[in-house]
Formats: C-alpha cells, structure tokens, sequence
C-alpha cells in the first residue's frame, strides 16, 4: 500500500476529482485552505489580499499497482496548468487500521 498526497490550487479541483473517479479511488481525505508556494515557479497561495489564492491538499491510500496511473493523471493536470500548480508525493504505508 502507498499513501499519495497531493497538493494542488484549488482550482484544479474538478480535475482532480475526475483523475480520483477515473481510477476509481474513492477513499480520501480533503483538506482545504492549504497555504504555500512553489519552490521553482508560479505565485505564492497564501489566502491574503496580496496573494488571495489557496491550496487544497488530499491524501489517499492505494494498492501499489493504481500509483503510477494515479502520477500520469497529475503529471496531465500539470502540464495543462503548469502556473496553477499541483505536485503528488508518494510513501509507504506501514500499517494501517
């Protein structure tokens, strides 16, 4: 099992959404009004009137074999709205209850 977390504008909601449906990934936690920035390009998502947008995060676990189709959707996502901004970070779940 891996845990993945994404963390993406949240304007990219609906696309992320239907990356979840696509494959068929239904458990997840959503968290919502997620500050940060970018360590290469694109504006900071701090929710303040000088950088007003924000982020969403979720964190999802999957079998193994759903990992790699689960990246591709992002990597999509990404390269249609590179300046909005989404990453994916992946890890080993030990245990899980």
């Amino acid at each position: 099992m891996k845990s993945v977390m994404i963390v993406f504008n949240h304007g990219l909601t609906e696309e992320v959404n239907d990356a979840l449906d696509e494959l068929k990934i239904r458990g997840y936690t959503r968290f919502l009004k997620v500050h940060g920035q970018g360590s290469e390009k694109g504006e900071p998502h701090l929710g303040t009137h000088i950088w007003p947008s924000e982020n969403s995060a979720l964190i999802t676990v999957v079998d193994d074999g759903v990992v790699d189709s689960l990246l591709e959707k992002v990597i999509g996502i990404n390269k249609e709205a590179e300046e909005q901004g989404i990453h994916a970070y992946v890890w080993n779940v030990e245990k899980m209850v």
